[in-house]
């Protein structure tokens, strides 16, 4: 018997491969998790109940019905997600009676869930039961399959798939059990992580179990492709088990109706439209102190619910020493009609449920009869306007004791306020700079586009150029905010300034550094690189010629050995102030170390166009030079290279260049060459 379930001695088949379809077994632990979400809920609803009732029973077999189906259904769908290379059947009332184990032990487990206390021996049988249970129909299920090849189960596995299931099981119920839900937060997420826990449980068990399975045989070469019936199905199953689901919370919703209906009938209307409504909270108390009514705003500024506190003494919304004085208070105003505080109004402090405490205004008052009186408290939480008022208290300190300057302004754009820092940035005193004009200091806001900016959007920020009472030129940093009051136009404008003219001048620096040669002051070849890629986007929009030169110095390491490095670098310097002279706005010279220099000449119509320019930097550069050792004479050698004509890319171009520039030196330097071109012309343009 043993060996036609478990795969005990491997013969000479082989197990087939399957998959799963990834979309289906998604679906099934959706289905899972929301069966598992339902049922939870509505065992927490269950045991709310007071036992014995017929809502208590109706609602706890609705929440076994939903979880059972929910529990089926995922293995349903989690069969359809298996895709084998066999033809696959199923016998329908086995599938249909693997549902029985489902809906035992989901009734099992919320039978315990639905307990006011659970001890642990509990906890560890519905567990055990629930988890074995989704086991018995996962096997049942899965023997009501029909196919040729043998199905049998890897004892290990197998015994895995069902310690996984209870592992999991234990741990959504003790989820659900254990673990305190003190806090808002608490209540929300400790459902949420049982229900997840609770489905995965059901999963895990499911697609262990099916590890554990080996189909043993021959694939069917006629077994049919797989069909679009299965997403239908198991679509249609899912939406079946939503409808289960949602029929069990209609009842409980039906009968929840029900009860809280006679609750309301019974209640006599005392001023319920009025107590529901208030924006303070309303709190009734009997003569002992138990509270009768929690309004709505008195659950939302305690945290308390209504159902919580019913019956409890008033004095958990109380810190001490006002919590141990309350009892005695009320007795002896009971016995000597001395009011403490009914009939008067005071600030009181509260105590929400987790603990915080509040600043309240209370008013007490007195209603019911003489042998049964009724005292009512109206509660205004102040914890807003003192918020209110420490704020204002902050926003007063920050405003005078920040570093950055802050002006407020009127709907005239003149002073009406500002911080010392802003005397100190702008050398200016309180008294004389009040009810001035903000062009005073920026003629540039006098602009209409800005203010424009700030009435539409609210606020705008950004650099302007700032003078200040002593006549420095600052550069600052300014924020506007408009404060406004709902849909009508801003009254006020606050100006936060910030000096950020050193700022300026490091990244202007830094950016010189970058991207010019520190000794001739030329872009170097990072900005040249720039540059290049522009001239040939503009070259490309207008059509025309790109000249990429290289320039290298001819005997410039005779001038270094005969005078020095120094000699050498005032010739550099000098050579890059001539040859920049002759360039065109929108040309480029740089220098790319040493004695080497790239040149860019744009805007030209045919490809001799620039030599005219190249010629006279060939006169140029063999002008002797002023040396401190006395004088010094080089020359160029210079090749070229033309966009798009000579390459389509900046690494082509460059290339190129120096490669007509070594062929201007091979051809005996103090000349011009083209790359590709075998004329080499020299300074009168005469080929060589």
């Amino acid at each position: 018997m043993v060996e036609h379930f478990f795969w005990l001695n491997p013969g000479p088949g082989t197990p087939l491969p399957f998959h799963h379809d990834p979309a289906l077994v998604l679906l099934s632990v959706a289905v899972a998790v929301a069966s598992a979400a339902l049922g939870l809920h509505l065992a927490e609803t269950t045991r709310r109940l007071p036992p014995g009732t017929q809502r208590r029973r109706l609602a706890l077999l609705g929440g076994a019905a939903a979880l059972g189906t929910g529990i089926w259904a995922m293995h349903f769908i989690g069969m359809l997600a298996l895709r084998l290379p066999v033809s696959v059947s199923y016998r329908l009332p086995l599938t249909a009676l693997s549902l029985l184990p489902a809906l035992l032990a989901a009734w099992v487990a919320l039978r315990v869930l639905a307990r006011p206390y659970v001890s642990r021996a509990q906890w560890l049988a519905s567990g055990c039961v629930l988890g074995l249970g989704v086991g018995a129909m996962h096997y049942s299920g899965m023997a009501a399959m029909q196919l040729q090849p043998l199905l049998r189960h890897e004892p290990l596995a197998f015994v895995a798939s069902l310690a996984l299931s209870v592992a999991l099981a234990l741990l959504a119920l003790w989820l659900r059990l254990a673990l305190p839900r003190r806090s808002t937060w608490a209540q929300h997420a400790m459902p949420l992580l049982s229900a997840l826990a609770l489905g995965l449980a059901f999963a895990a068990m499911h697609y262990t179990g099916m590890h554990a399975a080996r189909f043993i045989g021959l694939p069917d070469s006629e077994a049919p492709l797989p069909s679009g019936w299965r997403h239908p199905l198991a679509l249609a199953v899912a939406l079946t088990t939503l409808g289960v689901g949602l029929l069990a919370l209609l009842l409980d919703a039906l009968l929840r109706y029900r009860a809280l209906y006679r609750r309301v009938r019974g209640n006599e209307e005392r001023l319920q439209a009025l107590v529901d409504t208030a924006v303070d909270a309303i709190v009734t108390i009997d003569a002992h102190g138990l509270i009768q009514d929690f309004n709505r705003s008195a659950e939302r500024i305690f945290g308390w619910s209504a159902a919580e506190v019913y019956g409890r003494n008033v004095t958990l919304l109380m810190p001490e020493p006002f919590r141990g004085a309350h009892d005695w208070h009320l007795q002896r105003y009971l016995q000597t009609g001395q009011a403490h505080v009914i009939g008067t109004a005071r600030e009181v402090l509260g105590v929400r449920k987790d603990g915080s405490r509040l600043p309240l205004r209370l008013a007490v008052g007195r209603s019911g009869t003489r042998q049964r009186p009724v005292f009512v408290g109206f509660l205004t939480d102040l914890t807003a306007l003192k918020q209110t008022q420490a704020q204002l208290r902050i926003a007063a300190s920050v405003f005078h004791h920040s570093n950055e300057a802050v002006l407020i302004l009127d709907a005239g754009l003149q002073v009406t306020d500002l911080n010392p820092a802003f005397e100190r940035l702008m050398g200016v005193t309180r008294l004389g700079a009040m009810r001035q004009d903000i062009e005073h200091w920026w003629p540039d806001m006098d602009s209409e586009p800005l203010w424009a900016a700030v009435r539409e959007r609210g606020r705008w920020q950004g650099e302007l150029a700032a003078r200040t009472a002593l006549g420095d030129a600052l550069v600052q940093h300014l924020s506007i905010a408009a404060v406004q009051d709902g849909d009508q136009p801003a009254r006020h404008f606050i100006v936060v300034i910030r000096d950020v003219t050193q700022a300026r001048r490091n990244q202007q620096e830094l950016e010189r550094i970058a991207l010019y040669d520190a000794l001739t002051g030329l872009p170097n070849r990072r900005l040249l690189m720039d540059r290049l890629r522009q001239a040939m986007a503009q070259a490309q929009r207008s059509g025309q010629l790109l000249a990429v030169c290289f320039l290298d110095l001819d005997g410039f390491k005779q001038v270094n050995d005969r005078h020095g490095h120094e000699a050498g670098d005032i010739l550099l310097v000098e050579v890059g102030r001539r040859v920049q002279a002759l360039l065109r706005a929108h040309d480029t010279l740089a220098r790319l170390g040493g004695d080497e220099m790239a040149l860019l000449l744009g805007e030209l119509d045919t490809p001799d166009a620039g030599l005219p320019v190249l010629r006279r930097v060939l006169d140029a550069v063999r002008q002797p030079v002023t040396l401190p050792g006395g004088t010094g004479q080089v020359s160029v050698s210079l090749g070229f290279a033309l966009y798009p004509l000579d390459g389509a890319s900046a690494d082509a171009l460059l290339r190129h260049a120096d490669q007509a520039m070594y062929q201007s030196k091979q051809a005996g330097k103090d000349r011009i060459c083209r790359h590709g071109a075998r004329a080499v012309t020299g300074t009168q343009g005469a080929p060589v």
